[in-house]
């Protein structure tokens, strides 16, 4: 069957890989043809992101901005790829408030054909509460709705479940067998990792992967951790982000000088030429992970948390909130703490601010005990192993087979439909 994804792809942010983790699957495993309509593609090649399969993506990037260059979700493009394409159905991976711009507020198309054209299969994130009542009444009205965790769920009546997954044979634990970076250095200890990375090896590494935006609040770990920098010398941090981060990141230049000298800024690493396009070589994640003593989120939600099952895999001890879908992926495999307050965001929804003393206690508890970062990060490796991207993918084969077969949900905008 013949379906069209809009998502990001191309590229290397969390939305993107769980189209290529998913659609690359029911491409090679299940026969159907995957168009992309890939938000942040620039046009360049792609490589499948499969484990084994070397070979360029089987799914059928086209990028959204080559009739209106600013124009970043395709808009201006969708219209020609449903009479392109012909799909059987239509994927929306966004967050609610982008499905019901495309769906309802689209100039480009002003009488709503994607709607009457062929039913929607949405997967969506919720990474709070108290959500606008257009997002959890509308949505499910005119697609059907997929939820990435039981959280998510709950908001949306009647919906499904699919988790996103991890790939055991990219992200292992250092004990199971040597990691290979991507420049031939094979690590088979911790020590190992942290060496191949430039890092003392007898240091307390902690660590991050996540974009630097204002939910994941950066800041409140930097306030976390300076109490800790400030007492043991041999604490090092690496946050796999950008430095500088975007229009609603933090300039961490500029937050790290508000402490000097007391701590010195230059204990707190970045990535070499960091790009949110390009990435990283999963290979050297998966090095990565594993130099890390601890994985710390300060993410004030998460519609699911992909770094994180992924630093679980790799039986990394987490430290996170106990809100949104954490508590799923993390299981028993760290220590979850309770919010400080909530925080209404730009979209309207709450999500929750986190407590940084709570949060340095809970990172010197680790530091301290090498006991519990093993316990943790064992019960984490293997609470990961049950989460599958080829169990997604067989998931989202039956529901797409089954929608190609009914109407579309409905062909009529509901009453403040519009964002």
């Amino acid at each position: 069957m013949k379906f069209l994804w809009l998502s990001d792809a191309g590229c290397t942010t969390g939305f993107a890989r769980v189209t290529h983790a998913i659609g690359e699957r029911l491409v090679e495993d299940y026969g159907h043809q995957i168009s992309v309509l890939a938000v942040n593609h620039r046009g360049d090649s792609w490589s499948c992101e499969r484990p084994g399969h070397d070979h360029p993506t089987p799914l059928r990037l086209y990028r959204p901005d080559t009739i209106v260059g600013a124009d970043i979700y395709g808009q201006s493009r969708i219209l020609e790829m449903l009479g392109k394409i012909e799909p059987d159905a239509v994927v929306m991976l966004f967050d609610p408030s982008v499905i019901l711009t495309l769906l309802f507020k689209n100039k480009y198309d002003p009488q709503n054909i994607l709607l009457q054209y062929r039913p929607i299969l949405s997967y969506i994130p919720d990474d709070g509460i108290n959500l606008p009542p257009r997002w959890t009444t509308i949505v499910p009205k005119v697609t059907n709705v997929v939820a990435m965790s039981r959280h998510g769920q709950q908001a949306y009546e009647g919906s499904k479940l699919v988790y996103h997954g991890v790939d055991q044979e990219v992200f292992w634990p250092i004990g199971e067998r040597p990691k290979v970076a991507s420049n031939g250095v094979v690590c088979k200890t911790k020590a190992d990792c942290k060496r191949a990375l430039g890092y003392d090896p007898d240091h307390f590494l902690v660590g991050r992967v996540d974009t630097n935006s204002g939910r994941k609040d950066y800041p409140a770990l930097v306030k976390a951790l300076w109490p800790l920098m400030k007492k043991y010398s041999d604490i090092d941090v690496h946050f796999q982000c950008e430095d500088e981060g975007n229009s609603v990141g933090i300039r961490f230049q500029a937050l790290l000088s508000r402490e000097e000298p007391a701590v010195d800024h230059m204990r707190f690493h970045f990535p070499g030429l960091h790009s949110s396009y390009e990435g990283w070589p999963l290979a050297d994640l998966n090095v990565l992970y594993s130099a890390f003593d601890c994985f710390v989120s300060t993410s004030r939600g998460e519609g699911f948390g992909l770094t994180l099952l992924e630093a679980a895999a790799c039986g990394i001890p987490i430290v996170a909130q106990n809100v949104s879908a954490i508590p799923e992926v993390v299981g028993d495999g760290g220590i979850l703490l309770e919010p400080k307050d909530l925080i209404t965001t730009p979209a309207g929804e709450d999500n929750w601010l986190p407590n940084a003393p709570a949060f340095t206690e809970a990172i010197e508890r680790l530091y301290k005990s090498k006991g519990l970062r093993r316990s943790l990060g064992a019960a984490g490796a293997k609470h990961a192993k049950t989460f599958s991207w080829d169990f997604a993918a067989q998931k989202f084969d039956e529901y797409l087979t089954a929608l190609a077969n009914q109407p579309p949900v409905s062909t009529e905008a509901p009453e403040g439909a519009i964002p």
